[in-house]
């Protein structure tokens, strides 16, 4: 009886052994960003978006005003390079880039409407209101677009951006 009983103590120490050895081997890796365009994929992670130009707004989402701080789209979106600039025409301008949550929550854009040759609108892609992390809602990285009068287009919880041809 006392055999069997250390026996189970033992067994019972091995088991929560593993599970913890499992839980810190699968513990989740920092948020990963995933852009395409053609046959370029990016896998981007909160320190390479740091190396890119860093910017701030203000913005209003729902009545409240806050202050955004992230990357242009468009400078992320040269990191697979998408065209731009002179670039910028014929077939490229039927390029449209989905933009897509972890809810897959999806929505689109003209290629275009990054470019500061086209638009004077800023879109950004933003890991930080009023200076502090996203709220867990939002984060890790949200779509902001200041004079948007509606943030329908406001993607939370970005996991994508993909290029695309606006006949797929």
């Amino acid at each position: 009886m006392a055999g069997s009983f250390a026996l189970s103590v033992i067994m019972k120490t091995w088991i929560v052994t593993l599970l913890a050895l499992i839980w810190v081997q699968s513990a989740p890796a920092a948020p990963a960003l995933l852009v395409t365009y053609q046959d370029k994929k990016l896998s981007l992670e909160s320190a390479d978006l740091a190396k890119l130009p860093a910017t701030e707004v203000d913005a209003s989402d729902h009545q409240a005003k806050h202050h955004y701080s992230g990357v242009f789209v468009h400078d992320i979106l040269g990191l697979v390079g998408a065209p731009s600039g002179d670039a910028q025409r014929g077939k490229a301008l039927s390029l449209i880039v989905r933009i897509t949550g972890n809810d897959n929550y999806s929505v689109v854009f003209a290629l275009a409407e990054f470019d500061p040759g086209f638009s004077d609108r800023s879109i950004v892609l933003a890991d930080k209101q009023d200076g502090q992390p996203l709220p867990d809602t939002a984060a890790p990285f949200r779509i902001v677009i200041p004079g948007d009068t509606h943030p329908a287009r406001w993607v939370r919880q970005v996991k994508s951006i993909e290029v695309i041809s606006s006949s797929q």
